[in-house]
C-alpha cells in the first residue's frame, strides 16, 4: 500500500504548476530529470504522505537531487 506521493512541480509561475504525481522516488526523479531542461529552474521534488494536508498559506518545496 502507497503511504506517501511524490510531486514534481516547477515554480516559473506563482502558481507553481504541479507536471507529475508519482508513487515512488525515482519515478519522480526519473520524470523531473526528463522534463527539467524545460524550466529555467528546473523541475522541483517533493513528497507528501497520503492524507498530509496543509491551509495555512504557502508551503515550502524543497529539491532533493539524486546522488
Amino acid at each position: 500500500m502507497v503511504s506517501e506521493v511524490w510531486i514534481v512541480q516547477h515554480d516559473e509561475s506563482p502558481d507553481n504548476t504541479v507536471l507529475g504525481v508519482f508513487a515512488t522516488r525515482e519515478e519522480a526523479h526519473d520524470f523531473a530529470e526528463e522534463v527539467t531542461d524545460r524550466f529555467p529552474n528546473g523541475a522541483l521534488t517533493t513528497h507528501y504522505p497520503i492524507g498530509f494536508r496543509y491551509d495555512r498559506g504557502t508551503r515550502q518545496s524543497t529539491y532533493e537531487p539524486q546522488d
